[in-house]
């Protein structure tokens, strides 16, 4: 046999192909990451109660039956659902209006909403207490005149912000409801009669009713799992987070047992919200086409003052506390006390914020580049794979935006923090949770795009005998690159606030920038907390910004 035959034989293909070693790997790493851990905090939370005698249902049945803690979680329902009907009321008419009309100052307005939707949640609590605490800048002045005001600490206090700072996610989902809707619809109504007014509560608002209920599942679930907001600013008002977060951290004894079991609690609430909105956002779905996206509208005269004044009324309130925090970062402070006038002492004599610098912007790199490979490789199998592993990898892929910060945090810490692993308080637990909280901007922003283009070029380049590794780096990546950057520099920028998984997990080795800005509120060092912060905004707001700018990017990518 010559060495031509020899030569043109066909090369013998794999047992198993390069995109099923991918799926198989993507499942095995969301069963490790994320369904091990919770499967052990559900283990966890039914081995025993305080004595360590209770059943498994015995520890639930004292959930759910002694007042200190069915308390706290109708507390957190309470206040979660007024903070949703809250962002509601005020974030839709905003994002309408926005969306709409000619308002003076779009792109600032956007920019605003933006920068309150990157910061970090309890930023917005510590910033009020500046305004309106005991010795608040703006409850000064009012007290000089007069003018008694109530406590920023308890339960308006905690309403008033947790409104504020998730009414960003009902704007943009209602931005982007906006722009599925085809002018046609519009059109036809006036046609039939309807007037302008009737033709908003009767076609529009019942077209953006899925993307409006997807923006008011993100403010419940953000209100509900929140903990450093609550607690800064709650005072006495109790609620599940804070209660979890001191049962598993307490100075007097902490109980895990009990911390695992309240954690399954807040899992399955946020969980069973998701599939609430699922199924009435899949009912009122119309599944409408659009050619030619709504027309913007001019207003005139009082009409488009009162709606100007409105926009900016709320903008300003989301904004305002970011602008404190700025301005105070550069005060002379007495104590817990901000003086009026400008230094630089504050960043002069920060002595922890390099440390905590330097650890976020590791952990956030190392785990941006994680989830840029993975998560542009779960994607393709999304997208291009059609058998029943690449649809269980497609919920898999969905489980980290319905797990709280706090549960995920404590659920990694009873699964790796202890025997075998003893990674407790490492940066390897920490990227490990970074990474898989995180993963799902990737896969989300990069299916998106591959979900547009063809599969002509893939296949031509496999037909010439390269390999599928290697045509997904030559020809997929490239033609897919903006999303896979729009994907990293948001996991940048949303894993450098990450707080509530953190506080879980660090040591003091490991401390974040989120960490120290809430060690130092908690001490009343309001100052060095301003620097902190400033700092930490600064490098969750640099990404975002870069984006839009380099990339031509709007506000959408971020929902």
């Amino acid at each position: 046999m010559s060495a031509a035959v020899l030569t043109a034989r066909p090369r013998r293909k794999p047992l198993i192909s390069f995109w099923s070693l991918v799926t198989i790997g993507a499942v095995l790493l969301f069963l490790a990451l994320m369904i091990y851990p919770l499967l052990r905090l559900l283990i966890s939370g039914g081995m025993g109660g305080r004595s360590g005698g209770a059943s498994f249902l015995g520890m639930y049945a004292d959930i759910f039956t002694k007042r200190y803690y069915y308390e706290t979680i109708v507390n957190s329902l309470v206040v979660s659902l007024l903070a949703s009907l809250g962002a509601t009321v005020l974030g839709l008419p905003l994002g309408y209006l926005v969306s709409r009309y000619n308002i003076p100052g779009k792109l600032l307005i956007r920019a605003a909403i933006v920068l309150t939707f990157v910061s970090p949640p309890f930023i917005g609590a510590y910033a009020w207490i500046l305004l309106l605490g005991r010795n608040g800048v703006v409850t000064g002045w009012l007290s000089s005149l007069g003018v008694q005001t109530p406590s920023i600490y308890g339960f308006g206090g905690l309403l008033l912000v947790l409104t504020l700072q998730a009414l960003p996610f009902v704007f943009l989902m209602v931005g982007a409801g906006m722009k599925t809707i085809d002018q046609s619809v519009e059109d036809a109504a006036i046609n039939l009669g309807r007037t302008p007014f009737q033709v908003l509560l009767t076609v529009i608002l019942p077209l953006i009713v899925p993307a409006v209920s997807t923006g008011v599942l993100l403010v419940f679930v953000n209100s509900f799992s929140d903990f450093g907001t609550p607690m800064i600013i709650s005072g006495n008002y109790r609620v599940l987070a804070t209660l979890i977060y001191t049962e598993f951290n307490s100075e007097n004894g902490s109980n895990p047992t009990v911390a695992s079991a309240l954690s399954v609690v807040l899992l399955v609430v946020t969980i069973g919200v998701l599939f609430i909105q699922r199924a009435f956002a899949r009912r009122h779905s119309h599944g409408q086409e659009t050619v030619r996206p709504l027309a913007g509208r001019a207003l005139h005269g009082f009409r488009r003052f009162a709606a100007t004044a409105y926009v900016y009324a709320v903008v300003l309130a989301c904004g305002l506390p970011l602008l404190t925090i700025v301005v105070s970062s550069f005060l002379k402070t007495q104590g817990p006390l901000l003086v009026g006038e400008f230094t630089l002492e504050g960043y002069t004599n920060a002595a922890r914020l390099g440390q905590s610098l330097f650890n976020t912007i590791v952990f956030s790199a190392v785990s941006t580049v994680l989830c840029l490979v993975a998560g542009s490789l779960v994607a393709y199998v999304i997208v291009r794979r059609r058998d029943r592993l690449a649809k269980l990898v497609d919920v898999l892929s969905m489980v980290p935006f319905a797990v709280a910060g706090v549960v995920i945090g404590i659920a990694t810490s009873v699964a790796f923090g202890g025997p075998p692993f003893f990674l407790g308080g490492t940066a390897i637990i920490l990227i490990m949770v970074y990474f898989i909280r995180r993963l799902p901007y990737s896969i989300r922003s990069v299916s998106g795009m591959l979900g547009q283009i063809g599969t002509q070029t893939e296949e031509a380049s496999i037909s010439l005998g390269v390999p599928p590794g290697r045509t997904f780096l030559r020809i997929t990546v490239p033609m897919v690159s903006p999303a896979i950057l729009a994907g990293a520099v948001l996991t940048f920028a949303t894993v450098a606030r990450e707080f509530n998984s953190t506080v879980m997990l660090y040591s003091g080795a490991t401390r974040t920038i989120p960490v120290e800005v809430f060690a130092q509120v908690l001490q009343g060092n309001f100052g060095a907390a301003s620097v902190v912060g400033t700092v930490l905004i600064v490098v969750s707001i640099v990404p975002i910004t870069l984006l839009f700018w380099l990339m031509g990017k709007d506000e959408e990518i971020l929902v």
